[in-house]
């Protein structure tokens, strides 16, 4: 293969086409989490109303009934600014180019645009921590490897038939599972160790895996970092030891998800009047959030470390 270097080819010296970006893009998770109702977006968020279920149920009433106020609880998930990095260009690059650059650029801020919203909404969706009842996280129990236990069906049995059941969620046709890379190789390296593994249902045309009983599952290569205690990571933090990946579990009604039109701010090169090699400036910008509407029916599997 030829070593690649820093910059880009002239005209003279190079075949016209950008080299290929092969990052992985997979979104499609985003495309079942909940739009909220348009008349409660404004300028402050998303705003909405839950009533709380006080209704009983009694046989064979022995004493008059006496009426009680169903009240409400209200939430606000407020607004987070979403941008790319500032690209800078000059008219001397692209007169040296062999291919438009200039639309070149836009689709790769496009690109790390969509796989940063798809970082972002998967950290808002994973738990912060194991809470009992209403977000479970629990950690993986299979052999050894790579400094990590990996990941059995065992585990994705537990997980579904005795934590996500306690939490008493009504539509199990709701159920969705974004699953780490490394966990769904260890899925398959554990098909050899059970009879059941014909339980989790793969797309033999693709290899995905994406069911297992009502499950669906989502596959990604990024997917949010839990610190050695199983505390969630911010977006974007350092790396230390003992942090391992989690596949995250989220009810899609306790969802909510909307990106407002996204801009492009372009600074044009016909503005810069004193520069010898006019710049050009690129980025997009939006605002937009995804969040929980309440902390409940959310989890996470985390690998466990391995002790030393």
């Amino acid at each position: 293969m030829p070593e690649f270097e820093d910059g880009l080819w002239t005209r003279t010296y190079v075949d016209p086409q950008l080299l290929e970006d092969f990052r992985n893009y997979n979104d499609s998770f985003i495309r079942v989490l909940k739009r909220p109702n348009p008349a409660a977006i404004d300028s402050d968020g998303i705003k909405f109303n839950k009533l709380i279920n006080n209704v009983g149920f009694v046989v064979n009433a022995t004493v008059d009934f006496t009426p009680l106020a169903m009240t409400g609880a209200k939430g606000h998930v407020p607004w987070d600014k979403l941008d790319t990095t500032p690209t800078s260009y000059t008219d001397a690059e692209l007169r040296a180019m062999a291919f438009d650059k200039e639309a070149a650029l836009r689709v790769e801020h496009t690109n790390s645009f969509k796989i940063g919203v798809r970082d972002y909404s998967l950290s808002k969706l994973a738990p912060k921590q194991h809470s009992v009842g209403k977000m479970p996280v629990i950690r993986t129990t299979g052999e050894e490897f790579n400094g990590r236990k990996r990941l059995t069906y065992d585990d994705l049995n537990r997980f579904l038939f005795e934590e996500l059941v306690k939490l008493n969620l009504k539509d199990k046709n709701q159920f969705y599972f974004v699953l780490d890379d490394t966990h769904k190789a260890d899925l398959v390296h554990d098909r050899a160790n059970t009879n059941n593994y014909r339980d989790l249902e793969i797309d033999k045309n693709t290899g995905e895996l994406k069911r297992f009983f009502n499950l669906q599952i989502f596959e990604n290569t990024e997917t949010p970092k839990y610190n050695a205690a199983g505390v969630l990571k911010s977006l974007g933090s350092t790396p230390a030891a003992g942090d391992q990946s989690g596949s995250v579990f989220f009810y899609a009604p306790n969802t909510v998800y909307h990106i407002e039109s996204v801009t492009t701010l372009l600074k044009p090169m016909a503005q810069d009047t004193r520069s010898k090699d006019p710049t050009s400036e690129l980025r997009l910008h939006c605002y937009g959030l995804c969040d929980k509407k309440q902390d409940h029916g959310f989890g996470a599997i985390i690998s466990d470390n391995v002790t030393p």
